[in-house]
């Protein structure tokens, strides 16, 4: 089964129905229980800060609580929480001076996950040399 590392900025499209088609793939087969999206707990606080702000999405408004927001990635979607671990930390301790440090911790829950790829629209991560999916 392919497992994926899911940032924010993924998260938050997903919410509002705009992600490309790569990536929408990817979240319909974690629907289906055919492939497991994993997001750092990191990545759900930053999507529940946005909604706290009604923060435009690719165009889109937010809407709803940020309990909506989790209940839709996390209670009834097909997000599973990645808690930032000791394997994680070892992970980000040896990256956090090459990326900032959201992105840091999206690739330290990737590596020490050995995800198949980030689904993300961050280009700094992919020219880092990680694998993405975003398209």
């Amino acid at each position: 089964m392919s497992v994926y590392t899911a940032d924010a900025v993924s998260l938050l499209s997903y919410l509002v129905d705009a992600l490309p088609r790569t990536a929408d793939r990817i979240f319909a087969e974690a629907e289906a229980g055919e492939t497991i999206v994993h997001a750092p707990s990191t990545a759900i606080a930053e999507v529940l800060y946005a909604v706290s702000r009604d923060k435009d999405v690719r165009g889109l408004t937010l809407t709803g609580t940020p309990d909506d927001a989790r209940q839709a990635l996390v209670g009834n979607g097909p997000v599973t929480i990645a808690s930032v671990d000791e394997a994680e930390l070892a992970e980000y301790a040896q990256i956090v001076g090459e990326l900032s440090i959201h992105d840091a911790l999206i690739v330290a829950s990737h590596r020490s996950r050995e995800t198949d790829a980030i689904i993300t629209s961050d280009g700094v991560i992919a020219d880092a040399g990680y694998e993405t999916v975003w398209n």
